[in-house]
């Protein structure tokens, strides 16, 4: 078979076995629930940290650092940021706010940079919400 007949047989060899359609979800629909809140949280935490390694902390002088997270409309600002060693690494600690639609919140925290794996998060907590911190 060649051309037309190809496809007409092509056509009519396609059967239906089941009449449900699985769907994948949407990834930008924000996830219900307390599920949703917690990705939503973890994700806006690596992002929290990814600003915090990658900053020029020479141009930082100038004010807080801003972060936003696109995928969960969350943003902040990163403040007090400075640099030590720490048992021979190079740590960053920071105060930054997370603003969401859960809230704001306040986190306290502390990367530390190993020569092998790369930055690792010794310290990453809440500290309160809005006016309790």
């Amino acid at each position: 078979m060649t051309g037309r007949d190809l496809d007409e047989a092509a056509v009519g060899s396609i059967a239906i076995v089941d009449s449900t359609t699985a769907v994948a979800p949407d990834p930008f629909r924000q996830a219900d629930g307390a599920e949703g809140a917690e990705r939503d949280r973890l994700l806006d935490e690596d992002t929290i940290r990814n600003a915090v390694t990658s900053a020029d902390l020479n141009s930082l002088e100038d004010g807080p650092l801003n972060w936003a997270n696109q995928s969960t409309g969350s943003s902040g600002v990163i403040t007090e940021i400075a640099q030590r060693k720490v048992a021979g690494q190079t740590c960053r600690s920071f105060t930054a706010t997370r603003n969401a639609y859960d809230g704001v919140t306040v986190y306290q925290g502390e990367l530390c940079l190993d020569r092998r794996t790369g930055w690792w998060t010794r310290l990453l907590e809440p500290l309160g919400f809005g006016n309790d911190a």
